[in-house]
């Protein structure tokens, strides 16, 4: 094999795992997505459900723990997005 055939091997190679990682990542950032929109909808259901009272310890305890789960679920989405965007760009670059 000649030294651009291995080269050409290899540059497929590398893309085939990038369009890999990037399904996977994908993936990934769909399911966190959809994770983020429940903690969105149990959150909003807490705060307009007829029992709720803003001033009531345990309400306001929920919900931190609501807002908190969901603060570190966007900064994971980011993350992801970060990710996947870094590895279009890997991807984008071998193909020219």
């Amino acid at each position: 094999m000649t030294y651009s055939q291995r080269l050409t091997h290899g540059n497929s190679s590398d893309i085939i795992y990038l369009e890999h990682q990037i399904g996977i990542t994908e993936e990934e950032l769909a399911k966190a997505e959809e994770e983020r929109r429940g903690y969105e909808s149990d959150l909003n259901k807490l705060k307009t459900s007829p029992a709720y009272h803003s001033n009531s310890a345990t309400n306001v305890s929920n919900e931190q723990k609501w807002v908190d789960e969901l603060n570190k679920l966007q900064s994971m989405i980011k993350d992801i997005r970060t990710r996947l965007k870094k590895l279009q760009e890997d991807l984008g670059e071998l193909e020219d």
